[in-house]
């Protein structure tokens, strides 16, 4: 009986840590090559916990966050975040412009999540600001 309980104990843990252990591990960027990056935690939401952290400290800062809920990543030419959208594969969905800021949101399917806005599923954001912009999943808070 005792044996039972430990065996199946023991694969409990097991099946957890095959669950846990590709996203614990696996603590690079979403978005490489970036001059900054924006970790969100608890919330998916304007209410997340936002972490900032430079480039060289993005891995630590993500592998520190066990309850991750997205991230953005910030670069001088626009371009190189228009390039991670098409590295993922991401289809726009709508534009719009706030000010001085243009915004683009898509749907990425290998990103998978996502926020509803104007009735779609949103989970890559892109705003563009003069040359730089930011891009983030499952959209971009704290403002740019």
């Amino acid at each position: 009986m005792i044996r039972r309980f430990l065996a199946a104990s023991l694969l409990s843990l097991f099946c957890l840590a095959l669950l846990l252990l590709p996203q614990l591990l696996d603590c690079r960027p979403l978005f490489p090559g970036a001059d900054s990056y924006l970790f969100y935690a608890r919330a998916a939401s304007s209410q997340a916990v936002i972490l900032s952290a430079a480039a060289e400290d993005a891995s630590r800062v993500k592998a520190a966050l066990a309850d991750r809920t997205g991230e953005s990543a910030f670069y001088a030419h626009a371009e190189d975040a228009f390039a991670q959208a098409d590295r993922y594969g991401a289809r726009l969905l709508f534009t719009e412009r706030a000010g001085d800021v243009i915004n683009y949101y898509y749907s990425a399917p290998s990103l998978g999540g996502g926020v509803l806005l104007e009735g779609r599923a949103v989970n890559l954001h892109i705003a563009v600001r003069g040359g730089g912009a930011a891009i983030g999943t499952p959209i971009i808070f704290g403002g740019y």
